[in-house]
């Protein structure tokens, strides 16, 4: 495997790879019908890339690179990481990167491309002089918990929510 930056090539493996990742991100807690969720996603991803190019956000491209004999090598993307590289964290003000978006191709978790695109974003907060890195993640996708606390993100605050009737 091997970490690109992204740019607007990548918009339709984006795109289309945004809408499958929901399904396991959302709160048991929201009730709605995923319909109604997946067309919510779907709108927020249309605006998503003019968002990344006006914050100047940086984005990670995970792919695959097989070689195949002498005609050279074919490279697929396996997932993606949208990183904002000037965040604030809203009670200090401390500067920080804040990771936007992470998804990787459902046959690909698990075996390393999470971790390459995490490295990727360290890397690049590093090289800023950024000495944070942030992000938020349902506390049911244990999966993705457990990604993230193995790669040292550890919990700071928790978002409660309370069902109105």
């Amino acid at each position: 495997m091997q970490v690109r930056q992204g740019n607007v090539r990548d918009w339709p493996f984006m795109y289309a790879l945004g809408k499958i990742g929901i399904p396991e991100s959302i709160s048991p807690w929201r009730k709605q019908p995923m319909e109604v969720t997946l067309k919510y996603r779907e709108e927020f991803l249309r605006g998503f890339w003019t968002w990344i190019q006006q914050s100047e956000a940086k984005v990670f491209i995970v792919e695959e690179v097989k070689q195949e004999g002498e005609e050279g090598q074919s490279v697929h993307p396996l997932g993606y990481l949208v990183l904002h590289d000037s965040a604030k964290e809203e009670l200090t003000g401390l500067n920080q990167g804040w990771i936007m978006d992470i998804v990787v191709l459902p046959e690909w978790r698990g075996k390393g491309a999470g971790k390459v695109l995490l490295k990727a974003a360290e890397n690049h907060c590093r090289e800023q002089g950024i000495s944070y890195l942030g992000l938020a993640v349902s506390s049911h996708n244990i999966k993705a918990l457990k990604l993230y606390e193995s790669y040292g993100f550890a919990e700071e605050r928790k978002l409660l929510v309370k069902q109105l009737d």
